[in-house]
């Protein structure tokens, strides 16, 4: 008999551990090791104990094949679901035991109808059960179509709401279970509604479209139903058509609309083609050019996969009927978004017809793209160009030849002429992107020659893209960039041409003329060579040549070789020498960074080689050059280069006029402050103004000034000396116009220091301010008062000056209170300022001098003084006039708009009436004493009339918001108004309607203001002023008046038969455009503003029938009458001032009529006119 077979203990009993007997044994088991749900949110995982002991009993135990019979009760009727839970799970993952599925279905399946409630109430057990049921379906299991209709949403949902570092892994689940997708009925809309909306969330979700999991999700949903697919695609309309869209969703949802039609689905059919065709014709008549990019983005899809089956096709279906007629509709929008597409789209052919049935429609495609080239709209050509590169580019083989020809040879010939400047940089653009095929090269190098103009484009963007084309053409074998554009014409650029576009040239010729291939010498006599052939370009390059990669310890070496040469220049003439110094100093100024170079740098200039420089024959320029590099290679030994900075200060008469003095002045004074020698430039440059000041005072008897005082701050041997006035006897041995240019060479100087801040303080608080400031005033004394006596007067003592006392008032103002911001030093400086001016007029209008008021002797002496200074050109000094008027208007708009002044308006007020008085006066009497007046001396006085007008405006502007309600304007401020008018028809009658138009153009920013100017008596403060506001005296009626009078009538007439009348109205443009342009901010306006204007107008009239200037009378009534208030009764009774003002005017001019004060029957027709217009208003008279 054999022996009995001993059972195999299991792992439980060989560790001693008493093993359940029976399922609830188990159960209960669990339920003791399971944390409770309220115990715990963490993640619910089988317990290791409970783990080892389930997976260790062997199949055939009691327990185990009765656990799902027992497991069914927990899961469905509450009790321990967490326990039935993990003990299924464990049974779903023995490793040794396949899950008997027949069994535990069921379970699963009332765990499953739980689902959506655990999910709520439990997340962890609800996230343990979704695991169980994946576990089914990835296993196949019988029946698992029961555990899907919750799990999809739960998992969906759970992809929505987790962050993007743990949406994939869920996205990578539910890709697992797309086939579960289609088991469910999308149909009955009371049990799915709520998952449709789910998954159309998911449309819009960054989750779905940033991963590739989620795209095919995205591409699957839209298979599973006809309504899922309409309603998806209609979201992805909207999402495409919503402004800012990002072009990775449109690319994301152009892969999913293309995978759900490549799957075969519903957008396969016609639910898909009406998308689609929606798509396409959104591309095309988009009204935003970024919508219809949106569009293509989305299409773009289709296109890049048009090698797949089908797709070809179905590109041509949907375009072919639609683009080429959109591209010749008249709508430029259409025609430039269709453009787009058909680039994108070409070459569209028919994959369906043989090559002879589409050879004509490419041709067609040629023809249009031709077309388009010409079209014109610029930015339809702009896009032509640069597509049919690209086009020529990818598809050179199938084009034909001659095609390809007649499409460069427009390109090249007319493109590259165009007047639109981006036209022309994209036809650049093209060209280089069309080098990338080796195709292309053969034709191109008989083409690219015709382009070397575009380095010389007068558009900064067509320069630089040009040198791109020579970059692009440098890498290239089979070219040379020498022989598209000549050498030359790259040296004349470089000299002069943006940074840009020389760093660029820069980057073009190192190769060749500093390569770092070839030994150092040989490069360095390269650039040597260059900087003699050119040496503006060669100083150029060499500022660049860091930056673009040239080895620091060669251009040390090149530093070296060329200061050698430039203090040796045998056979070489001064501009080179120049050339080599700048180049130099631009290395120098581009090495300051390098410690290792400026060692070496250092050392080389240790023997004084910036000495022995100064002492060459260089120009201004290189000057400059050797000062701004002075403390960089020799920042130790600065006090050898003290007399030469101090020597640069003195000597520099013609700084305000030249731009090389001002670089070697501006370096000098920069290496002065630097090396703390301020106060001994400071003492120089007033003692020029001093010395100058006394002069002048001596010759026209004014006031001198005030005599320099040492301070104790200077040092020993540095006081400020009073430098004795010469002699009038003395003056007229020498140059006057000397004697000015050196004042305005100091006066620069000054103004300098004064703009920045550092220096400003410093010269400020210094003992010579007072000095300078007072020689200041009495040369701008004598420039104001004299200045009709010069030829050409130079402005900058009295810019200086005005400077000098904005930024003392500042400084007295930081010093004092500052709720009191009025400064007694610019207020003085003011009132000295407008008393000379208003000496200045008087004496141009009376013809009065101050010469009787001097001696003999210094008669004499004046007349010597203007000795080289011409008296005669009485054009010039009413210019000179001009340029100091609006020199001084912007000094009051610029104080009185930071509050330094504010109670001298009235005296402002004046100055710029009397100003623009002047300036209307003057200008119309010089076209009868000068022929020169149509030359460049008209273009200066309109120039500064158009300034001048500005900061007038500008002042009555800040009278006018600063007028309280208490108190009236100044009668100034109307006056000043009607000055400004006048303007426009003084310029008109001297200059001319196209001169008097420009100046309309800046008269209408400020007409709002100059209407307020005109009615602000009866707009602003008590409005008890009357009629009395526009009593003129005895003066002439207001030009701009009488001009617009007499086009009313001009208007009225009947047409002649002679040119007469069509002269007089050419030659009144600009007046009637002001005219025009006051009726319409009139009728839009307030009706009390138009009410004050017109009462302005009708007080006028009034002046006009008194001095029986019946013309006048005649058209400002009709003016008024039919412009301004027309024939609206209802409106012009709400009109007081206006009503009163016309019944008035209307019985003064009835009684001239009746009482047969009117001398001609012209003059009564006239009168009867004007007293019909006035009826046709007022129905009671």
């Amino acid at each position: 008999m054999p022996p009995a077979r001993r059972r195999r203990r299991t792992a439980a009993e060989a560790d001693g551990e008493a093993v359940p007997s029976s399922a609830a044994d188990l159960l209960a088991l669990a339920a003791t090791l399971v944390p409770a749900a309220a115990a715990a949110d963490a993640p619910l995982r089988d317990p290791p104990h409970l783990k080892h002991l389930v997976h260790s009993l062997p199949d055939s135990h009691p327990a185990l094949l009765s656990l799902p019979g027992a497991l069914a009760p927990p899961l469905s009727d509450g009790g321990a679901p967490r326990a039935a839970a993990v003990l299924l799970h464990l049974l779903l993952t023995h490793p040794s035991h396949p899950p008997r599925w027949g069994d535990l279905l069921p379970p699963l399946a009332r765990l499953h109808d739980r689902l959506a409630q655990l999910a709520t109430d439990d997340p962890p057990l609800a996230a343990l059960a979704v695991a169980c049921f994946e576990l089914a379906w990835r296993a196949a299991a019988p029946g698992r179509e029961a555990v899907v209709a919750q799990t999809l949403p739960y998992l969906f949902a759970e992809a929505l709401s987790c962050g993007s570092a743990t949406a994939r892994p869920v996205l990578r689940r539910l890709l697992a279970l797309r086939d579960a997708l289609a088991l469910l009925d999308y149909d009955d809309d009371d049990s799915i509604s709520d998952f449709k909306m789910l998954l159309l969330r998911c449309f819009v979700s960054p989750l779905f479209l940033k991963a590739e999991e989620g795209r095919k999700l995205l591409s699957l949903v839209l298979g599973v139903s006809e309504g899922l697919a309409r309603e998806g695609l209609e979201l992805i309309r909207a999402q495409v058509g919503m402004p800012g869209v990002k072009r990775a969703a449109l690319v994301a949802y152009g892969e999913v609309v293309f995978r759900a039609w490549k799957d075969g689905g519903w957008v396969r059919g016609e639910v898909g083609e009406a998308f689609l065709q929606g798509m396409l014709e959104g591309a095309v008549h988009a009204r935003s050019k970024e919508l219809a990019k949106a569009a293509r983005k989305l299409l773009s899809a289709f296109v890049e996969q048009r090698m797949v089956a089908g797709v070809e096709k179905l590109i041509f279906q949907l375009a072919e009927p639609v683009l080429f007629r959109s591209l010749q509709v008249a709508n430029s929008n259409v025609r430039h978004n269709s453009l787009h597409l058909l680039l994108d789209l070409f070459p569209l052919e028919d994959p369906d017809v043989t090559k002879d049935v589409n050879d004509p429609l490419l041709e067609k495609q040629y023809f249009l793209l031709d077309k388009l080239l010409m079209d014109d709209c610029p930015e339809i050509r702009t896009v032509a160009i640069e597509g049919l590169c690209r086009i020529l580019n990818q598809f050179w083989e199938i084009i034909p030849s001659l095609t390809i020809s007649k499409f460069l040879s427009k390109i090249v010939d007319d493109m590259s002429k165009d007047s639109c400047t981006e036209v022309r940089v994209s036809t650049i653009n093209g060209l280089i992107y069309l080098l990338d095929n080796p195709q292309s090269h053969e034709i191109l190098k008989v083409l690219l020659p015709r382009l070397s103009d575009m380095v010389s484009d007068p558009a900064l963007s067509v320069r630089s893209s040009a040198v791109d084309l020579l970059l692009a053409i440098r890498d290239l074998r089979s070219f040379q960039f020498n022989k598209v554009v000549g050498l030359s014409t790259l040296l004349s650029s470089l000299s002069n041409d943006h940074p840009r576009v020389a760093q660029k040239i820069t980057k073009l010729l190192i190769p060749s003329y500093f390569p770092t291939k070839l030994p150092l010498k040989e490069a360095c006599a390269r650039c040597i060579a260059l900087i003699k052939r050119s040496p503006t370009a060669g100083a150029r390059f060499c500022e660049f040549a860091l930056s673009e990669g040239s080895p620091p310890r060669s251009l040390v070496e090149l530093i070296k070789v060329s200061i050698t040469l430039a203090l040796a220049p045998t056979g070489m003439n001064s501009e080179q020498t120049d050339g080599l110094v700048i180049a130099s100093a631009n290395l120098i100024k581009s090495l300051s960074e390098e410690r290792s170079s400026l060692a070496s740098l250092r050392e080389f200039f240790a023997n004084a080689k910036l000495k022995l420089l100064f002492k060459t024959e260089i120009s201004e320029g290189a000057r400059s050059a050797l000062l701004s590099m002075s403390p960089v290679v020799s920042p130790d030994d600065l006090s050898a280069l003290h007399d030469e900075c101090m020597n640069v200060v003195m000597n520099a008469a013609g700084v305000s006029t030249q731009q090389g003095c001002q670089e070697v002045v501006l370096a000098a004074h920069k290496l002065v402050f630097s090396s703390g020698w301020s106060d001994e430039m400071f003492e120089a440059l007033t003692n020029i103004l001093q010395s100058k000041a006394s002069c002048f005072a001596e010759i026209y008897d004014i006031e001198p000034p005030i005599c320099p005082v040492a301070t104790s701050k200077r040092k020993k041997g540095k006081s400020l000396k009073k430098t004795p006035a010469k002699s009038g006897h003395d003056i007229g041995n020498g140059s006057s116009s000397e004697d000015f240019d050196i004042v305005a060479g100091a006066s620069w100087q000054i103004n300098d220091i004064l703009k920045d801040e550092e220096k400003r303080v410093a010269f400020l608080q210094s003992s010579y301010s007072d000095v300078a400031f007072s020689s200041l005033k009495v040369i701008c004394q004598v420039y104001i008062e004299q200045c009709l006596q010069f030829d050409s007067l130079n402005v900058t003592p009295l810019l200086a000056y005005l400077s000098f006392a904005t930024h003392s008032a500042l400084q007295d103002v930081d010093q004092t209170d500052i709720s009191t911001p009025e400064s007694t030093t610019i207020n003085h400086s003011l009132d000295h300022l407008l008393n000379c001016f208003d000496k200045l007029l008087n004496e141009s209008v009376t013809g009065s001098t101050n010469s009787s008021k001097l001696k003999q002797n210094k008669k004499s002496a004046r007349q010597k003084h203007h000795h080289g200074v011409p008296e005669g050109n009485a054009l010039r000094g009413t210019v000179n006039v001009y340029m100091l008027g609006t020199s001084i208007l912007k000094f009051i708009v610029d104080t009185t708009t930071i509050k330094l002044i504010s109670d001298n308006k009235v005296g402002c007020l004046n100055f710029a009436l009397s100003f623009t008085k002047y300036a209307s006066s003057a200008i119309k009497m010089h076209p009868e004493q000068s022929s020169s007046f149509k030359g460049n001396v008209l273009k200066d006085i309109l120039m500064l009339i158009r300034s001048s007008f500005t900061y007038a405006a500008k002042l009555l502007h800040l009278v006018l918001a600063n007028s309280i309600e208490s108190q009236s304007p100044p009668e100034e401020a109307f006056f000043l108004a009607n000055n400004l008018l006048d303007l426009v028809s003084s310029v008109e009658s001297a200059a001319g309607s196209k001169f008097a138009l420009s100046l309309v153009s800046v008269v209408k920013q400020w007409l709002p203001v100059v209407i307020m100017g005109l009615g602000c008596r009866w707009l602003i403060g008590p409005q008890a002023e009357g009629n009395n506001m526009c009593d003129f005296g005895g003066s002439c009626l207001p030009l701009w008046v009488v001009a617009l009078a007499k086009n009313e009538l001009l208007d009225d007439e009947k047409p002649r038969e002679d040119d007469q009348s069509e002269q007089a109205i050419e030659d009144s443009q600009s007046s009637r455009k002001l005219a025009e342009m006051m009726v319409i901010l009139l009728k839009k306006g307030s009706p009390k503003i138009l009410d004050s204007v017109a009462g302005v107008f009708l007080s006028t009239l009034k002046l006009a029938l008194q001095r029986a200037e019946y013309t006048i009378v005649l058209g400002l009534t009709r003016f008024v009458c039919v412009r301004l208030l027309g024939s609206d009764s209802l409106a012009s009774e709400k009109l007081h001032l206006s009503h009163d003002s016309l019944r008035e005017n209307f019985f003064q001019i009835d009684k001239h009529v009746s009482d047969d004060l009117v001398d001609s029957e012209e003059s009564r027709q006239q009168l009867e006119s004007a007293k019909a217009l006035i009826r046709s208003i007022l129905s009671d008279v």
